[in-house]
């Protein structure tokens, strides 16, 4: 018998087509999920859903605006079936437009959005975590704070004359994702205590450190996590998050010898070679934390909730990161006795909230007027002018201990949130950091500072805008290097 085409097969391949997507998407293969999608828009651009997994594979790739695009696709496809008696409902994907428009920093639009969509939506925890988000963003600190408290907190002054100081979280009450969030503002208030206790829920939801990596990557379950007072023989200090966040949190190494015979380190490939170097006898990637030995292990960024720290100076000796440098005679040579000056405006493109550290490089060139500009800058730096006024020194950094080299040598180190800022502090180097509207948590309260008086960190005032920072930085600039 002839084989007879079947009318079921091409929507049967399809469907499955889309179920392969669904689970890339699902396993966080992006990429992957990404091609076969725009594989299968070619066949169907009017798919709804697929427009969706289409705009999701593009967001997980931090493709704001492509994801953006593929929205307006799918919200202009729903409002055609709806006009056609078809009722599907608008608000999902009015969300993820919103969350689009955050990241491209238009939070504006994302605020305006959210406060038009359904009641009932508004009533959901996520659309009021989401809310709060963009509401910060832009500056408006009280009103999401507002959005938060009224979730689910125990307020322990409801007079008319509350203040964000009189707090308090309740565990019981309190969703891990809205105790995450929350822990800024107490940052902010210098809560360091209270504010840890808070952001370390995060990791629950893997929001907080990498934890999840050493039971997905390496099959360790959290019974292996080490209890503070715990006598053991050797401890796995496993840092985590960026390399700044590994370089921040290294400084509760000492802490951890009241309770071991060994600390073993295990962190970035990139900075092994420099702890060695600084000092630190056992240090290894973290790929190798399946190889060593030893019986417990403490996740870094979890080390002051565990610890039960007060402050993040508190028994920390400065500078943790000591060695002695080797001379860059290039510095010298180029400064001819003026004062040298490392800058650096971009650090991992990987970090969630990268685009609103970034500020324009041009912003820096008024800094040559106190000195010889040096740019440390590894990743994109064709953002700089080839006829800037600054010496590219990218070539001669191979390591984290080159880097460490030319800052030992300079004057002064001017940066964005970056990992050669912490490195910079660290070392107890003169250093200017610009953060964000919104900074990072470490950078967040005046009170609670976590370096010493080497630091100086100027906070952008106005969303979007750069201006009043800058004006700030050379007059701040000019006053240490005449010191």
């Amino acid at each position: 018998m002839d084989d007879q085409k079947n009318p079921h097969n091409d929507e049967l391949s399809r469907e499955t087509f889309k179920k392969i997507i669904i689970e890339l998407t699902t396993h966080k293969e992006s990429k992957a999920a990404n091609e076969l999608s725009k594989v299968y828009f070619k066949q169907d651009p009017t798919d709804i859903q697929n427009l969706g997994l289409l705009s999701k594979s593009h967001f997980d790739l931090k493709e704001f605006n492509q994801a953006y695009e593929y929205l307006l696709d799918a919200k202009n496809g729903i409002e055609f079936y709806n006009n056609s008696g078809t009722s599907v409902h608008i608000d999902s994907i009015n969300i993820n437009i919103a969350k689009c428009l955050y990241y491209m920093k238009r939070s504006y639009e994302a605020i305006e959005i959210l406060e038009n969509v359904s009641e009932e939506l508004k009533n959901k925890e996520d659309w009021k975590v989401d809310y709060s988000l963009y509401l910060n963003s832009v500056g408006r600190f009280e009103d999401a704070w507002n959005i938060l408290k009224n979730i689910h907190i125990d307020i322990t002054d409801s007079s008319p004359n509350f203040s964000l100081n009189n707090i308090k979280l309740d565990k019981n009450l309190t969703s891990d994702a809205v105790a995450f969030n929350c822990a800024w503002f107490l940052f902010t208030m210098g809560k360091f205590k209270e504010a840890f206790s808070n952001v370390v829920r995060g990791s629950t939801i893997n929001v907080w450190g990498n934890e999840n990596e050493l039971r997905n990557l390496y099959n360790i379950g959290k019974e292996k996590r080490w209890i503070f007072g715990e006598k053991v023989k050797t401890i796995a200090l496993y840092l985590e998050g960026g390399i700044g966040d590994e370089l921040v949190f290294l400084r509760w190494y000492s802490h951890l010898k009241p309770h071991c015979s060994k600390i073993k380190i295990f962190c970035s490939r990139k900075i092994v070679n420099l702890l060695k170097e600084c000092g630190y006898p056992d240090v290894y990637p973290h790929n190798q934390i399946v190889l060593e030995k030893w019986c417990k292990y403490a996740p870094s960024m979890s080390l002051p909730h565990i610890l039960q720290v007060d402050s993040p100076r508190e028994n920390i000796n400065f500078s943790y990161l000591t060695r002695n440098p080797n001379p860059v005679k290039i510095l010298d040579e180029v400064a001819k006795g003026r004062k040298k000056i490392c800058i650096k405006w971009k650090g991992n493109t990987e970090f969630e909230h990268d685009q609103f550290r970034l500020f324009p490089v041009e912003k820096l060139i008024p800094l040559s007027q106190y000195g010889q500009l040096f740019s440390i800058q590894i990743e994109d730096k064709e953002d700089l002018h080839k006829n800037a006024p600054v010496w590219d020194l990218s070539d001669n950094i191979d390591s984290w201990s080159d880097t460490y080299d030319i800052i030992s040598d300079c004057d002064l180190v001017v940066s964005s949130c970056t990992a050669v800022a912490h490195l910079a502090a660290t070392m107890g180097k003169k250093v200017i950091v610009l953060v964000p509207l919104v900074p990072y948590f470490v950078w967040a309260s005046d009170d609670v500072p976590w370096y010493n008086d080497n630091v100086t960190t100027i906070k952008q005032t106005e969303y979007n805008n750069w201006d009043a920072a800058f004006e700030k930085l050379y007059q701040v600039a000019k006053i240490i290097l005449e010191e």
